[in-house]
């Protein structure tokens, strides 16, 4: 991918954090309600991710970037990753990262999303 493509990338992923919408910054915050078509950013351990949600046939149809955050001169960042998932109505589905997760549900009449950050935690049986 060229340089000028890369830096097209990052400026829409930063337009798209400067919509009116949800923000979560970290796994110790609680559930947001988040309406059709207001931006949302997120961060799920090192990654950032920004979306949106349509409604459509009692279902919400979320659309999500996931990349690694972005620092000057970083050069090491992966390419951003594109999720298009449909929710039904009353149902949920997990978005996974390596270093955590979100949970997305869609309410009733795919009036509003719920993103829940889900904190991982690794388990470990001990033999006796």
């Amino acid at each position: 991918m060229t340089r000028s493509a890369k830096l097209t990338g990052v400026v829409l992923l930063s337009s798209l954090a400067l919509l009116p919408g949800a923000r979560v910054s970290s796994a110790d915050e609680a559930a947001y309600h988040v309406a059709p078509l207001k931006g949302i950013t997120l961060a799920v351990g090192p990654k950032r991710a920004v979306g949106y949600y349509t409604n459509a046939g009692n279902a919400c149809h979320l659309t999500l970037m996931l990349a690694d955050s972005y620092t000057e001169g970083d050069k090491a960042a992966s390419e951003p990753v594109r999720i298009n998932l449909t929710v039904r109505e009353g149902t949920s589905a997990q978005v996974d990262a390596l270093d955590g997760s979100l949970s997305f549900a869609c309410a009733s009449g795919a009036s509003a999303m719920i993103i829940q950050p889900v904190q991982q935690v690794a388990y470990n049986a001990i033999a006796k």
